[in-house]
Parts: C-alpha cells; sequence; structure tokens
C-alpha cells in the first residue's frame, strides 16, 4: 500500500498492511529542518507550512498526515508590530467592508520555534499599526491553497484541511462571559457555528478524503457539561455534512479528551481521532479506549512527546511504539503517533523508530 492509501483505510476504522506511522510533524520539526527562521516558514510562507510538513516526512520516511489550516481570502493578512534581528512580532486582520477588524492575539516568534500566541491587548506597543503589511511569498487561497498542498503530498499521504468547533477559548473574558452572560455567549457560539458550516460546505466542495476538526485543549475550557451546551451540536452537524458526502473527519484535542472520545463514539458521526495524551498531561488510556470506542472510532496517538519522544533512548521508543501496537491496533483503526506535536529537538533516530516498528512489529498478516 502507498502511505495515502494506508491512512484513509484506517481512519475509516479498517485495517491496511500494517500500522501507519504518523507522527505530529505540525510546525516545530518542519521549520527546524528547513534551517530559516522561524518567521520565514509561518509567517512569509517561505517555504509554506504545508511543503515544510510533507518535507519532514519524507525526511524521516514516515507516512504524512498534514493537517491544513486554509486561508479562506484574500482579505485576511498580517501586520508587523515589532521587528528585529531575533523576533518577529505579527498580528493579523481582516479588511471587511466596515474597515479593518483586528485578532485578539498577536504571535511572537523568535529564530527557533516554537512561537507564542498572546493576547494582543497584553502587549505594550501600538497594537493596530499597519506601518507594515506582510506581503508573503507565498500568496494562494482557499481551493487554489488546498491543491496545491495535496499534489505536493500525492500519494505520501493525507491531506487534512481544518475547521474548528465553537468553544469557550483559553482568555479568562471569553470563561467570564459565558458564566455572567450566558445568552450573549450563546449567540456568539451560534455565529461561529454557523461560520464554520459555511466554512465545511466550502472545503467539501473541494472533494478532500479527510477533513480536520482542530480544537487544541477544547475540554480544558469546556468541560463536559459547557461542552454539551456550546459545541456538541455543531460537532453533530459538521460531522454528519462530512459524512454524506463520504468524507472522513478526523479530530484534534489534546489535553484531558477521555469522555470527548466517549461523545464522539455515542453521539457523532467522527471517524476518528487524536492525540490521546496519557497522564498527566491527558487523561486518556489506550487500551480502554480501543475496547471501548475502537469499534466506532479510529484512533490516532500516543507516544509521550517529553518522556519517550525528547528523552527516550531508541529502544525506549521502541517499546513505546510496540505497546501503543498491542493496547490499539487489533483489526486495524490505529495510527501510530505522538501523544501531541513533536518537540523540536527530538532525535531523528526517535521518530525514525516509529515507522521501522510501524512496518514490521505493527504490519498485519
Amino acid at each position: 500500500m502507498q502511505p495515502r492509501e494506508r491512512i484513509l483505510t484506517t481512519l475509516r476504522n479498517g485495517q491496511a498492511d500494517h500500522v501507519p506511522a504518523c507522527p505530529d510533524l505540525y510546525e516545530m520539526i518542519p521549520v527546524r529542518l528547513t534551517g530559516r527562521p522561524t518567521w520565514d516558514v509561518l509567517v512569509y510562507q517561505d517555504p509554506p507550512i504545508w511543503k515544510a510538513r510533507m518535507d519532514s516526512h519524507a525526511y524521516y520516511g514516515t507516512d504524512a498526515f498534514i493537517p491544513l489550516f486554509v486561508p479562506m481570502s484574500e482579505r485576511q493578512k498580517m501586520s508587523v508590530l515589532y521587528r528585529s534581528d531575533e523576533k518577529l512580532i505579527v498580528r493579523e486582520f481582516v479588511e471587511n467592508d466596515d474597515g479593518v477588524e483586528w485578532s485578539p492575539f498577536a504571535r511572537i516568534y523568535e529564530k527557533a520555534p516554537p512561537h507564542a500566541r498572546v493576547e494582543a491587548d497584553s502587549l505594550k506597543m501600538d497594537i493596530t499599526s499597519l506601518r507594515e503589511v506582510v506581503r508573503p511569498n507565498y500568496t494562494k487561497v482557499g481551493r487554489d491553497y488546498f491543491e496545491d498542498a495535496r499534489r505536493y503530498v500525492g500519494e505520501r499521504g493525507v491531506v487534512a484541511p481544518v475547521v474548528r468547533l465553537p468553544c469557550i477559548d483559553h482568555r479568562p473574558c471569553s470563561t467570564y462571559q459565558y458564566y455572567d452572560d450566558p445568552e450573549a455567549t450563546f449567540r456568539e457560539m451560534h455565529r461561529l457555528g454557523e461560520a464554520m458550516m459555511r466554512q465545511a460546505e466550502e472545503i467539501l466542495s473541494w472533494e478532500p478524503k479527510v477533513m480536520m476538526i482542530a480544537n487544541s485543549g477544547l475540554m480544558i475550557f469546556n468541560p463536559e457539561p459547557v461542552f454539551r451546551k456550546l459545541s456538541l451540536e455543531w460537532l453533530k452537524k459538521v460531522t454528519t455534512l462530512a459524512d454524506t458526502h463520504g468524507v472522513v473527519t478526523h479530530m484534534h484535542c489534546c489535553g484531558p479528551e477521555r469522555k470527548l472520545v466517549e461523545i464522539a463514539a455515542r453521539e457523532t458521526d467522527l471517524s476518528s481521532i487524536e492525540p490521546l495524551e496519557s497522564p498527566p498531561m491527558g487523561d486518556c488510556d489506550l487500551k480502554d479506549l480501543k475496547r471501548e470506542c475502537g469499534r466506532k472510532l479510529a484512533l490516532k496517538g500516543n507516544l509521550h512527546t517529553t518522556d519517550v519522544m525528547l528523552r527516550g533512548s531508541v529502544a525506549q521508543v521502541e517499546d513505546a511504539c510496540k505497546r501503543a501496537i498491542d493496547d490499539a491496533g487489533e483489526g486495524g483503526g490505529f495510527v501510530l503517533s505522538t501523544a501531541d506535536q513533536a518537540p523540536r529537538d527530538a532525535p531523528d533516530e526517535n521518530i525514525i523508530a516509529m515507522q521501522r516498528i510501524a512496518e514490521t512489529y505493527g504490519k498485519y498478516q
């Protein structure tokens, strides 16, 4: 099997020739491997991040699962708030008929990843400066952006355009508003949910094989009662919509996630889920989830990013891979991956070991 077919078979909860190995190479390692400052890749798209992700999978020989945040409009832009030889601070904005709509966040980039996202109001500088608007090296948007990525990846993997569920975010003001003025929060979540559905409909018209729902830390700020009030309706709608198009839906929710896995398996049409972090960062037991939810959901995870991938020896990585395959690999429906983004300084040999074990120990007879 080619990697693309192997991943798709597995995300549909089927059994491929062997367990796919798809480490989460989201930003840090792809940027490091380019040898460029972080802002070259993530701000100026030189190269575009989807190319850096695919190149990093090719470097390690792993099957490529490529999440893709697609810029949907040429009106989405960035302004440089601060620049030095060591640091770049930018803020996103959208030009609309009423003027400029600023993101509540700014992003701080140093030469080496990771970068930081902070509340723009926390910065002691002019946060609405338009003196320097970013002119990226790569400027395609919408379907053209997606098609370039899909062509480049080809049979080497799967490109998954991303949507986000409406939810309370990590800002304290978001939580305060939910409790102080729940009706206003419900109206805003409805607005965001409708916008997400319009985006999903546009993405599905491109005929992707997979659409990703990415909400990092969702259940930290939206525990089950809040999640059910604000987000579950939209998870049901978007997974049902994708299912009617024959498109796999795959969800990312780092941090505590067990309850979300159970809800998704029982109450939605979600196809697969990641990264299934174990304690203390998460609350997932891979073996238990396979037994309880594996008939409904494909699972992707869950090698510990620091204890195993960053600090572990090759032998320890191999043992962890075998344990994960033992816990969740039976009958297919399991993608061997990291329990969130692979660390920037994870040794190359540890990532290569994932593919080696997937091809040998994870081979189906």
